[in-house]
């Protein structure tokens, strides 16, 4: 599918893959809310297995006159699938489990949940590659994103024209969501060691974010440093927003940041709307 678009379009990128997640969360569950992600009216770059791709194009079918790239991919196509068993062995490990905060948590258990998060950059990179000529922004948003949406009108095209032109506004940064309600600490911190890097309070958003399509080079240069230098070098891996909430201290010039004040998991996507 193609379509006309003008540059201050913005491009979602989203993937669903079936890892057998290991926290009980059932596969039909998140093919339930992909459906209704996939109606969002808005040029996507969609990565998935070969049995989706017929799935995908039935839901796109209703946005025909916004891109869709679906890109058929296999498991072992994952950007960071490579460091699958590197990550289970840290994760397996009893010095690991003693010094992370709540090691209970899925991506203290199962590798490939942090495989998936931390390839979303990657993803949100590759997907300029397709749509990098028409669009300048490039947004990440979970495939299972929809049950965030609440009430939103999905015949509306999105962004709105006010949001596209606050993000005109915003430059070549990368847009993160920050919850301002918990964790204040956290969030009003001037800046956070390598300490928190083994801590279980996430205070931005993971489901949602991006920005100009200049900034996500850097953002994941940024991350992959994160991962390889600060966690698994130091036989320890967390989440993508506990790496997300430690970079926007460390390097705050390079993100925008939406403070979310009203407890809503998804506020971002609101707000773009």
């Amino acid at each position: 599918m193609s379509g006309l678009k003008k540059m201050t379009d913005v491009t979602f990128v989203s993937a669903l893959f079936n890892i057998d997640r290991v926290d009980g969360r059932k596969w039909d569950e998140y093919l339930k809310w992909f459906d209704v992600t996939l109606q969002l009216q808005a040029p996507m770059t969609l990565f998935v297995t070969e049995d989706l791709v017929e799935f995908v194009q039935k839901r796109r079918d209703g946005t025909g006159k916004f891109a869709t790239h679906i890109i058929t991919s296999r498991v072992e196509d994952i950007p960071y699938y490579d460091l699958k068993d590197d990550i289970q062995e840290i994760l397996d490990s009893e010095e690991y489990k003693k010094n992370m905060a709540d090691p209970e948590r899925i991506e203290c258990k199962q590798a490939m949940y942090s495989v998936i998060q931390y390839s979303k950059f990657r993803w949100l990179l590759q997907s300029l590659a397709y749509n990098g000529k028409e669009c300048d922004y490039f947004f990440w948003l979970d495939a299972g994103g929809s049950r965030f949406f609440e009430d939103y009108d999905l015949t509306q095209n999105y962004p709105s024209e006010e949001a596209k032109k606050a993000l005109d506004e915003m430059g070549d940064s990368f847009l993160v969501q920050m919850n301002t309600e918990y964790y204040t600490d956290l969030a009003n911190a001037k800046t956070l060691s390598t300490d928190y890097l083994y801590d279980n309070r996430s205070y931005v958003l993971g489901s949602m974010f991006g920005g100009h399509k200049k900034s996500l080079f850097r953002v994941c240069d940024m991350v992959h440093d994160v991962l390889m230098n600060d966690m698994i070098a130091n036989n320890t891996i967390n989440n993508e927003q506990i790496a997300l909430g430690y970079l926007i201290k460390k390097y705050p010039d390079e993100f925008s940041l939406y403070e979310r004040t009203n407890q809503k998991h998804m506020a971002l996507f609101h707000e773009l709307g």
